[in-house]
């Protein structure tokens, strides 16, 4: 069933968002679609990303769980938003669609605890390089949730990604760690809450989203962080900052590259991910990142550009 969008303030009842992609977002917030700065606006998010991943996993192998890691990120997210909140009157607490900024907050959530736990399992490398899946899972969440059509060149460049993921997996060659299922329940649960930020910003600005992702994170995080709560010595305290930091800015980066361009035109640029944990997990932890890795990387990245170029000629038809 697709994702059922709110009309303007005088209609009680809403149209589904397969209905709104023919007709238009209900609210005459036409989608934007500024590709240079969408792609810059990625570029920087993917910058902090991988400082964010690198980071924590130093911060597991200190002994912090990832609760307390994202827990510390969401909190630290809503003192930097406060006084921006508290100045503007609390605007971005207003909101037409609560309920799907909390979708968003939980599926981002459990993708942030899966992909965080996953780095403490296999490689930081090997986990990015997994977590390429993510625009074929975007593929089919974008078919439940916004009713789109599944066509044969996707499932041509899915097929391909998957072949991809076994090339880095290696069954029967190498040993499966459940780190691998972590890191593609990671990317799953990623692609279901982009499909939602974009949709979330034809309704509201960028710090509405961000505000309401840190508010509904805050309490999924606290209470099994509260359960398997772990000492944090002062030492780490300096990482934590540094973690929230990246991680809240990766958030503002992606979410306002999503907000301004289509995401089959951006998310590719998200695979320079691979090449700069790869460098930052070698210096930081001497892991080395195996050929395998790269080679399946290659084949998802590749497939996945091949979809996104077929996507737009399509559009342009």
């Amino acid at each position: 069933m697709a994702i059922e969008a709110p009309r303007p303030v005088q209609d009680k009842q809403a149209p589904s968002l397969h209905r709104e992609k023919l007709m238009g977002p209900p609210t005459g917030s036409a989608d934007k679609h500024v590709p240079i700065a969408g792609m810059l606006w990625m570029c920087a998010a993917t910058i902090f990303f991988s400082i964010s991943f690198t980071v924590v996993k130093g911060l597991q192998d200190d002994g912090v769980t990832v609760y307390q890691a994202v827990l510390f990120r969401q909190m630290l997210g809503i003192a930097v938003f406060l006084p921006m909140i508290i100045s503007s009157g609390f605007s971005p607490l207003k909101t037409n669609v609560p309920v799907r900024h909390f979708y968003r907050a939980a599926l981002g959530f459990a993708g942030m605890c899966t992909g965080y736990y996953s780095l403490s399992l296999i490689n930081v490398a090997d986990s990015v390089a997994l977590q390429f899946t993510l625009p074929f899972f975007t593929m089919f969440s974008a078919v439940i949730l916004l009713g789109e059509k599944i066509y044969s060149h996707r499932l041509v460049a899915t097929m391909i990604g998957f072949a991809g993921v076994l090339i880095i997996v290696r069954p029967g060659f190498a040993e499966v760690n459940i780190g691998i299922l972590f890191a593609l329940a990671a990317s799953a649960f990623h692609s279901v809450s982009d499909t939602y930020a974009r949709y979330l910003a034809r309704y509201d600005k960028i710090q509405t989203i961000m505000v309401f992702n840190f508010i509904f994170i805050i309490p999924l995080a606290a209470i099994p962080a509260a359960i398997y709560w772990a000492p944090v010595s002062f030492e780490t305290l300096p990482q934590l900052i540094l973690f929230g930091v990246a991680g809240i800015s990766a958030q503002f980066c992606l979410t306002r590259s999503l907000g301004l361009a289509q995401a089959s035109l951006v998310s590719p640029v998200l695979f320079l991910r691979l090449p700069l944990v790869a460098v930052i997990a070698y210096y930081a932890f001497g892991q080395q990142t195996e050929i395998w890795t790269w080679v399946g990387a290659g084949v998802i990245i590749l497939a996945t550009i091949w979809m996104a170029r077929i996507e737009v000629r399509k559009r342009k038809e």
